[in-house]
């Protein structure tokens, strides 16, 4: 899946060549959609065009080129108002807790409706980096019980046992895929969404051939698709749920991250004589347990 920005030419050029292939649609942010073969073309009507499923390659002269709306209309490119996802029944996906010793791995996909992409903005959704913990327990709240979604907590009993199997990319991967398949099934979706941790063949090398394919891997995703943002803070609310767990149960104020607050907290519990609690609280692999 890649989207590009077109000139009214390079539109016009493409309607003609493939007009034995167009579709009606019912989406009033589309004026032209064509199934060419497997491949789905959507042409908005900011001029955006989004290509996906399968032999997208026959595109190339399309893809493979910076296009004269392009050159003029980067800054609109990098407009998160203005993305082709916002405009479509997207699955978005995204995790959190891949940097923290302390804790478990999140990930998350959750389907938002264009009919709810207003509501959710007025929300804050898009700003979820700058918004507090407090304020992602409240959000989380309201996406867990408003729309459908697929989770997976990789609690650090888990992490610990699979990371001489799996590394960190490869599980991510693999938990990914599993809410994505899972989810796809029970919603009518037009594109699916994941923010970027690695390239699509790197991606798509961790999993078996039956992983789901039709894809769009956007960098900084949170800007780009609202579904993408809503994923991140549904993730984030899961795993502030299961620290918050970890904290009382073991009854220590774990810093997040992994930084020099870590390494303090890793050394107190060792002098506490209590090392054997990192199995279900930490992420042992990492290098905060190897430096002296």
């Amino acid at each position: 899946m890649k989207s590009i920005k077109l000139t009214e030419s390079e539109i016009q050029d493409f309607c003609i060549e493939y007009k034995d292939f167009e579709l009606p649609t019912k989406n009033e942010y589309i004026s032209h959609f064509f199934n060419i073969d497997g491949a789905y073309v959507s042409i908005f009507n900011s001029g955006k065009i989004l290509f996906q499923g399968i032999n997208l390659e026959r595109f190339s002269k399309y893809l493979n080129h910076e296009s004269e709306a392009e050159q003029l209309s980067l800054d609109l490119d990098e407009d998160a108002d203005d993305t082709p996802y916002d405009y479509m029944n997207t699955i978005g996906a995204d995790e959190v807790g891949t940097g923290d010793t302390f804790g478990p791995i999140c990930c998350a996909a959750v389907f938002i409706k264009v009919s709810d992409i207003e509501y959710l903005k007025k929300l804050g959704i898009r700003d979820s980096k700058k918004i507090s913990d407090d304020r992602i327990i409240k959000l989380g709240e309201i996406i867990k019980n408003k729309y459908k979604y697929k989770v997976n907590i990789v609690r650090n009993e888990i992490f610990n046992d699979k990371s001489n199997e799996l590394n960190m990319n490869e599980m991510k991967a693999k938990l990914h895929d599993q809410n994505i398949k899972n989810l796809a099934k029970e919603v009518k979706y037009d594109a699916v969404c994941l923010d970027e941790f690695v390239n699509r063949d790197k991606y798509f090398s961790y999993l078996d051939s039956d992983a789901f394919k039709d894809i769009a891997f956007e960098m900084k995703g949170e800007s780009k698709s609202i579904a993408v943002a809503a994923a991140s803070i549904l993730a984030r609310y899961f795993f502030l749920l299961e620290f918050s767990r970890l904290e009382e149960l073991y009854g220590y104020k774990l810093p997040k991250g992994s930084g020099k607050n870590v390494k303090l907290m890793i050394d107190k519990i060792r002098e506490d004589g209590k090392e054997d609690i990192f199995y279900h609280i930490a992420k042992m692999s990492f290098k905060n347990f190897s430096e002296e």
